[in-house]
Order: structure tokens, then C-alpha cells, then sequence
């Protein structure tokens, strides 16, 4: 049985979903496998299955479902690359990046995006699917190092490859 005390977050468990409030909103589906109590600001996780990997990975879900209705999880995503420009119409963002066609992607309604000049900033209140959404947006236009043109994280990781002949 593992537990977490809550401070000041409100909390609500109804029809298999666990709803969080505090300056955002969230809310997690429960698995079958994991039972949930609460008492006096403390979340009781117990799990019926025998395998504790599914109860330890929903306890770091939760875990960063709460830091996320305090304050955003937010990453930085750098463009760099000769006439790449980035727009957003309603609940899409339109990627001109040197293809014949611009490539469009539908923004989650759970993710907040600002365009800049070179760079996106991301926010949201859930971390994970927050990455898959920054990983669709890396993987449209890998990053080349050599010429330093395309998408990339805030810290990329160069990667330059030197062989010898021999």
C-alpha cells in the first residue's frame, strides 16, 4: 500500500476517474487493478494485482499530475533553418519547414502553446502526453548537427560522428 499527502488540492473520485484541482484541473482513469482511498488529505493506493509495476507507475503519474496543477510543465522547443516558419490557426499549428506542402498538427486541448520567433513554448498540466505531442514535433524535422537546421529540444545532444579510416 503506497500513499501520498496532498496539501491543497482538491480531490474527487467518480466513475473510475480521479479529478485534481488546484490552480488547473486534471484528471486520471483509474486502472482496474488499483483500488483508491482517501482520508484526510492522504491517497491510499492499493493494488490487487500481484505485479507492483502498474501501482508504482499510476503513484509517479499522480505525482506529476500534482505538480502539474500547481504550476505547468513546460519545455522549450527550438526551429532553426533558412524561410521555417511556425503559425497556429485555431486548435492547429502549421509547420512550413522547407516541404513542398506545410505539415499540420491538431494542438490537444489539454496543451497551451506560444509561438515565438525561433522557439515554441510548451505547457501543460500532464508531462506525458505533453512528450508524445513534443515528439510528433521532433520527429517532422530531425535536427542536423552539421548544418544546424531543424527541430530540437532546448539542450540538443550533438551528435557528430568521427571515423577512422584505417
Amino acid at each position: 500500500m503506497k500513499n501520498i499527502i496532498l496539501k491543497k488540492e482538491n480531490i474527487l473520485i467518480k466513475k473510475g476517474f480521479l479529478f485534481l484541482k488546484n490552480k488547473y484541473f486534471g484528471k486520471i482513469k483509474i486502472p482496474n487493478d488499483i483500488i483508491l482511498n482517501v482520508n484526510n488529505n492522504i491517497i491510499y493506493l492499493l493494488s490487487l494485482s500481484y505485479k507492483k509495476q502498474n501501482e508504482i507507475s499510476f503513484l509517479k503519474i499522480i505525482k506529476n499530475l500534482l505538480i502539474g496543477i500547481s504550476n505547468l510543465w513546460q519545455k522549450t522547443v527550438f526551429f532553426s533553418g533558412i524561410g521555417y516558419k511556425i503559425y497556429i490557426k485555431k486548435n492547429e499549428i502549421y509547420l512550413n519547414l522547407g516541404f513542398s506542402n506545410s505539415k499540420i498538427l491538431i494542438i490537444p486541448n489539454y496543451i497551451i502553446i506560444e509561438v515565438s520567433k525561433e522557439k515554441i513554448i510548451l505547457k501543460s498540466v500532464y508531462k506525458d502526453k505533453m512528450g508524445i505531442f513534443v515528439n510528433k514535433l521532433l520527429k517532422i524535422k530531425k535536427f542536423n548537427p552539421y548544418k544546424k537546421k531543424g527541430i530540437f529540444l532546448e539542450k540538443p545532444i550533438l551528435k557528430k560522428s568521427s571515423k577512422k579510416k584505417q
